[in-house]
C-alpha cells in the first residue's frame, strides 16, 4: 500500500468533521437571521390590513388627512371628527380611530395634544364596503 492510500481514511474523516462543523454553525446562523427578522418586524408601523377599511373608517381617514393638509399638520378635535362623518358621540370617533391605529393607517403620538399621523391611505379597491 503506498502512503496516498493510507492517508485517505483520515482526509475522508477530517473533510466530514468540518462538514458537521459548517452544518452546525450554518444552523446557527439561520436561526440569528430568523431572530432578527422576527425583531424587524417588531419595530416597523404596520401597513393597513389586506382586510380594508369600513365606510366610516375610511371617510374618517380622508376627513383627518385632509384637515391636516389644510391646517399643515393639525389634526382635528374629537368633536369636529363626529360632526365631519355624522356621528353623534365622541366615542364612536374613539373606536373608529383605535380600528385604523389597529390597521396600520393611523398612529397616535405619544405626549402631544391632537397627535394622529396618517400612515397610509389605502386605495379603495381595498376597502369591505
Amino acid at each position: 500500500m503506498t502512503t496516498a492510500t493510507l492517508t485517505m481514511p483520515e482526509d475522508t474523516a477530517a473533510m466530514a468533521r468540518t462538514i458537521r462543523r459548517l452544518q452546525a454553525r450554518n444552523i446557527v446562523l439561520e436561526a440569528e437571521v430568523e431572530r432578527l427578522k422576527a425583531a424587524l418586524a417588531a419595530k416597523e408601523p404596520k401597513r393597513p390590513s389586506r382586510a380594508g377599511l369600513t365606510p366610516k373608517q375610511r371617510a374618517l381617514l380622508d376627513f383627518i388627512a385632509r384637515y391636516q393638509r389644510e391646517r399643515r399638520g393639525v389634526s382635528p378635535s374629537f368633536d369636529e371628527m363626529a360632526h365631519a362623518i355624522g356621528l353623534a358621540s365622541k366615542s364612536g370617533v374613539h373606536r373608529l380611530i383605535e380600528g385604523l391605529v389597529a390597521r396600520g393607517a393611523l398612529e397616535r403620538l405619544p405626549h402631544q395634544a391632537r397627535a394622529l399621523r396618517v400612515v397610509a391611505i389605502p386605495s379603495h379597491g381595498d376597502a369591505n364596503g
